[in-house]
């Protein structure tokens, strides 16, 4: 039954489901078989003339319209090996980048970012770099293959990824440059252009033009008759992976997939791509038609994006993740891409082109959403939590000129000023929780035996202390919290702003080097994180009760042990996040004391009112003159009606 049962639903996904869910899917592998025949029908047809799959024996048969006699293969043309740059390493110029072309391929041999706030890491005075050459098969960002044209390169032991491409010297400027060769047998030329395109430098973190490179592939048909053409681009090489030590985010293949006028993301990690290829020797390809699709890392992504519209007649058909460089931790494996196109028909004596732009930046909001990739930044389950903070984060740095240090701290400000009453509830909760463990512990004596009546008395005492209305509300600033450390770990501002000793607020705040490792710790001394702890001891010496049994006292013990472990799972963290949970736990520590004082001195003010009216005799007059509250005191009122509307109303009709 259990087999029938699954034939059947399989047979009517096939049938009826994947054809209502998925429609583009079958018309594209319609478009697909109904090019492949088409392609066999005129092989079958014409025998002499050769397909782009054709002969690899070192024969080929003339241009259409010539003699179909088969001729030796000719010589290769020779051209020289040049390394051409494009843009500039100058941060005042209009492209945000410098581009080195390698003539070998005719491919993109590295690309490095000229924004002073974006350099490598282990050497700031470098400008960072996002592709580069790899000992990945000696290929490069934007290598082409085409079967065809290889099959006869091969006897030379060469191929289009390997063989030198001729310089056009008319179309070489400064931003702009075209790459040509001919396919062996005299029936293709190729192109590859390259374009660097302009943006505002005053307006880098929301102009994309200047971090974008346009590549336009050409395929020219010499011979009188249309030809068929499939091509293999290789996408983004040379992705680095930093900080590998501390990092949280390795890469991942980011995808936008069309589907039904709109786009579909989907992610593919480094370390399932190397499962994959353990597993199946290959990773599993991507086949549907792309918005964009790339490798990003933390900060920084390099997306290849269609020009065209790929909705209509869509020419990337199979997204073919590779592994380039495997790891032992899988994680950090290096990852690349490949991109196969349709089945392409040549005019007699035209010219198809297949547009692309390169995007290689930084990963921002405004900069992504030109492409529709703004998915690609990991916001988590608040994400507008997240983008609150980091807009008050960057209005404190660019408007106050505060360094990104002070800046987290005034946000902490912030956040605990308007969780104050919440925060007020909760500590009044657990102060009066503190001074109701007395009855805590009679009502435990009374119904030791009885389990039901004592956790009945337990929820009643509960109640009546007010614990849930104080600790409920604590609940609300879960998000707050869940949102800030994530919009610390996706901003790229944060990625080697400095303060104090602290290099990078991205990365721990890394004291000083020692000599040896620590097991689960490394080889760097990280002072934040032991600060942190600290005070989380501190608060809970100051904000526990004192055990009444020997059952608190080892909860309390437990909780003194957990803190070791705490801190190890913080060693690690950015020095941006243990900034501000410093920062909330000095105001937490003070916060608390303050209110303790207000209570302190409201209880002295109103015991001394009272002793002052009992020594008065009836009929007296009472002094003229009364002591003016403090400050401090006139705040903490202000304070208290803010949080206790109930409160306030009281005390304004007592005053009446």
């Amino acid at each position: 039954m259990f087999l029938v049962l699954s034939f059947g639903a399989t047979f009517l996904w096939l049938k009826i489901g994947l054809p209502f869910f998925y429609p583009e899917l079958i018309e594209q592998q319609a478009r697909k078989q109904t090019a492949t025949q088409q392609a066999a029908d005129k092989t079958s047809e014409d025998p002499a003339k050769e397909t782009p799959g054709g002969p690899s024996n070192g024969t080929q048969a003339a241009g259409a319209g010539t003699s179909d006699t088969p001729r030796e293969l000719e010589k290769l043309p020779e051209y020289p090996s040049r390394l051409i740059t494009l843009g500039s390493l100058d941060p005042n110029a209009s492209t945000f980048m410098q581009v080195e072309l390698n003539s070998r391929g005719a491919a993109v041999a590295g690309l490095r970012l000229n924004d002073r706030r974006y350099r490598e890491l282990t050497n700031r005075a470098l400008p960072l770099q996002l592709l580069g050459e790899t000992n990945w098969q000696d290929t490069l960002s934007f290598d082409l293959r085409i079967q065809a044209i290889d099959q006869l390169l091969k006897p030379h032991r060469v191929s289009l990824d390997t063989v030198n491409w001729n310089v056009e010297e008319g179309t070489l400027t400064d931003r702009r440059v075209t790459f040509q060769y001919p396919s062996p047998d005299g029936r293709f030329q190729l192109l590859k252009t390259y374009e660097l395109l302009e943006g505002d430098p005053k307006k880098r973190d929301t102009d994309s033009n200047g971090y974008c490179l346009n590549v336009t592939l050409g395929f020219r048909n010499l011979t009188g008759q249309p030809l068929p053409l499939t091509y293999e681009l290789q996408g983004p090489v040379g992705f680095p992976l930093e900080d590998l030590e501390n990092t949280r985010r390795f890469l991942t293949l980011q995808a936008g997939f069309l589907r039904s006028g709109s786009v579909r993301h989907e992610h593919l990690t480094a370390k399932e791509i190397a499962a994959q290829v353990t597993s199946k020797g290959r990773a599993e390809s991507l086949q549907s038609p792309v918005r964009y699709v790339g490798i990003d890392g933390q900060y920084f992504a390099t997306l290849l994006v269609p020009r065209e519209n790929q909705a209509d007649q869509p020419w990337i058909v199979e997204t073919q993740p590779q592994l380039t460089e495997p790891a032992e931790q899988k994680d950090a494996s290096r990852i690349s891409l490949a991109v196969l196109s349709a089945p392409l028909e040549i005019p007699s004596g035209q010219t198809v082109e297949h547009g692309y732009t390169l995007f290689a930046g930084p990963k921002r909001t405004a900069l992504l959403r030109p492409f529709g990739a703004e998915a690609i930044i990991e916001y988590g389950w608040f994400g507008a939590i997240s983008k609150i903070m980091l807009a008050i984060m960057n209005f404190f740095h660019r408007t106050l000129y505060l360094p990104y240090g002070l800046a987290i701290i005034m946000l902490t400000v912030i956040v605990r000023g308007a969780m104050y009453p919440i925060s007020r509830k909760h500590a009044l909760a657990a102060k009066k929780m503190k001074e109701m463990q007395p009855r805590f512990e009679e009502i435990r004596k009374k119904y030791e035996n009885d389990k039901e009546k004592l956790a009945k008395a337990q929820m009643e005492l509960m109640k009546e202390s007010g614990f849930f209305s104080g600790c409920l509300p604590m609940l609300l600033q879960l998000p707050i919290f869940i949102g800030l450390y994530q919009a610390l770990y996706v901003s790229v501002d944060l990625r080697m702003a400095e303060f104090l000793w602290i290099e990078n607020l991205a990365a721990p705040d890394r004291l000083f080097r020692m000599p040896f490792s620590i097991p689960f710790l490394g080889y760097d001394f990280n002072l934040l994180p032991m600060i942190t702890v600290a005070l989380f001891v501190v608060q809970q010496k100051l904000f526990a009760p004192p055990p009444a049994n020997e059952e608190q006292a080892l909860q309390q013990k437990m909780m003194s042990y957990m803190m070791i472990v705490i801190g190890v799972m913080f060693y690690r963290v950015p020095a941006g996040l243990c900034v501000y949970f410093i920062a909330s736990s000095l105001w937490a520590i003070a916060e608390r004391k303050i209110l303790d004082f207000h209570d302190t001195a409201a209880t002295s003010a109103k015991q001394k009112k009272e002793q002052s009216e009992t020594r008065l005799a009836p009929g007296a007059a009472v002094p003229a003159r009364t002591r003016q509250p403090s400050w401090l005191q006139k705040l903490m009122s202000q304070l208290d009606a803010a949080a206790n509307p109930t409160n306030k109303g009281a005390q304004e009709k007592k005053k009446n």
